[in-house]
């Protein structure tokens, strides 16, 4: 006997969407976790300059991963503005991306210890999982139009290849931290090159 094909409705894609936004906000607050324990472990600082310049590592890993995950939480935020259904595949790729997401925490905390050999790296390759998840994602509405709304600007949005321009520079990123693991996080500055230059790239074409 044949089995029924799973049930799809759009309040299914709301709760998965909800959901993902729940986990991302817990995941942001946990983030400041360590620094909670760094506050409880303070001898001897009475000024707010000797906390900061004490415990810089830690807050601009927290800094950065704060803004990391909103920006993540941003780009899933305008991809599933596209979508007015879901498959199978897309909710494998959400399990993959948020527990990137969650994972993201325990990376920030791994580049705040420096005696954690690799967790630069380690921090990337999580970056990166989540960032190819939403590639991805993007990518179903390409595989299965229905999915997405019925707008020719949405339909030529997705045909595009957004995010591979991430991808390569944080695998650059990543080189660069394995042949120079001294560097710690500078390599993630690689992070800022694709957008200018996705956008040489719009304007070009579009002259």
């Amino acid at each position: 006997m044949p089995h029924p094909a799973p049930l799809r409705t759009e309040d299914g894609l709301k709760r998965l969407v909800a959901f993902t936004d729940a986990v991302v906000a817990i995941a942001m607050t946990l983030l400041v976790l360590p620094l909670a324990d760094l506050a409880a472990e303070l001898r001897g600082q009475k000024s707010l300059g000797e906390v900061i310049s004490t415990n810089s590592a830690a807050l601009v890993g927290f800094f950065i991963s704060f803004a990391v995950i909103w920006i993540l939480w941003r780009n899933h935020h305008q991809i599933m503005e596209n979508f007015r259904g879901y498959n199978a595949t897309m909710l494998n790729l959400h399990f993959v991306f948020l527990l990137a997401i969650v994972l993201l925490p325990l990376a920030t905390a791994l580049i705040s210890n420096e005696h954690v050999h690799w967790a630069d790296a380690a921090y990337i390759v999580v970056l990166g999982i989540a960032i190819g998840s939403l590639i991805g994602i993007s990518r179903q509405g390409v595989r299965d139009p229905d999915l997405v709304v019925d707008d020719e600007q949405v339909r030529h949005s997705l045909a595009g290849w957004a995010g591979i321009g991430t991808i390569a520079a944080l695998a650059a990123a990543l080189l660069v931290t394995l042949l120079f693991p001294s560097l710690g996080s500078w390599p993630l500055l690689f992070l800022a090159l694709p957008g200018p230059l996705e956008a040489i790239l719009t304007r070009v074409r579009g002259g």
